[in-house]
């Protein structure tokens, strides 16, 4: 199961991307822009990305990478997370 507690905190997200690997997943965290619902002014948003072993993020193609963001706050952190862990967990945890 990936715990990221203590690892990651939002002020990390608001500068840098966060990555890691688990058991055959690769995946990252980064702080994204995306269109106000409403059609006002962007918003901040987490988006995770995952993506099957060995590879690196640019040196994998994007039909193998799959994405979700999450609103840019700590609950949305601990959302990306379980969604990281669920995904693990359907499409990468061995028999």
């Amino acid at each position: 199961m990936i715990d990221l507690t203590g690892c990651i905190a939002m002020p990390l997200l608001k500068k840098s991307t966060f990555t890691g690997s688990y058991q055959g997943m690769r995946y990252l965290m980064k702080k994204e822009k995306f269109p106000h619902e409403e059609g006002g002014e962007e918003e901040d948003c987490i988006r995770a990305v995952v993506w099957p072993e060995p590879f690196s993020f640019p040196a994998t193609p994007d039909e193998q990478k799959e994405s979700k963001d999450f609103p840019f706050c700590q609950d949305g952190l601990d959302e990306a997370v379980r969604w990281l862990n669920e995904i693990h967990e359907k499409e990468f945890k061995k028999a």
